[in-house]
C-alpha cells in the first residue's frame, strides 16, 4: 500500500514559508538547487514551490512496480495521466474524481 510521501503547495516566498513551517512545527527544512523547499515532519512532508510549479498535489510513495502497475490501471480506465522525471525521482500525475491532482513518486536509489 502507498504510503503519504509530501503535500505540495506554492508560495511566493518559499523560504518564508518554510521558517513558518520550522519555527511552529519544528519542521526540518532541506533545500535543494532546483528542487522545491522541503519541509519535514513525522510522517510526510511539504513541498513548497514557487508559484507556477506543478501547482497543488498530493504524493504517494511507491515503487516502480506499483507505479508501472497503476499507470496500466489508471489508462485501462481512461484516466489521462503523466510522467514526470525531477531527477531524483519519478512522478505519476492524475486526478481524482473530484480533481484533485494526485502524484505516485518513485525514488531513485531508493527501495
Amino acid at each position: 500500500m502507498p504510503r503519504l510521501d509530501h503535500v505540495a503547495v506554492e508560495s511566493p516566498d518559499p523560504a518564508r514559508c518554510g521558517a513558518f513551517y520550522e519555527r511552529f512545527l519544528g519542521a526540518r527544512i532541506v533545500r535543494a538547487e532546483g528542487h522545491p523547499l522541503m519541509a519535514y515532519v513525522q510522517g510526510g512532508a511539504m513541498a513548497i514551490h514557487e508559484q507556477g510549479g506543478p501547482g497543488t498535489h498530493v504524493a504517494f510513495r511507491v515503487s516502480e512496480e506499483e507505479r508501472r502497475a497503476l499507470r496500466a490501471k489508471l489508462d485501462e480506465a481512461g484516466i489521462p495521466n503523466e510522467e514526470r522525471d525531477h531527477e531524483i525521482a519519478v512522478g505519476l500525475f492524475f486526478e481524482d474524481p473530484d480533481g484533485r491532482q494526485l502524484e505516485a513518486i518513485t525514488y531513485r536509489g531508493v527501495e
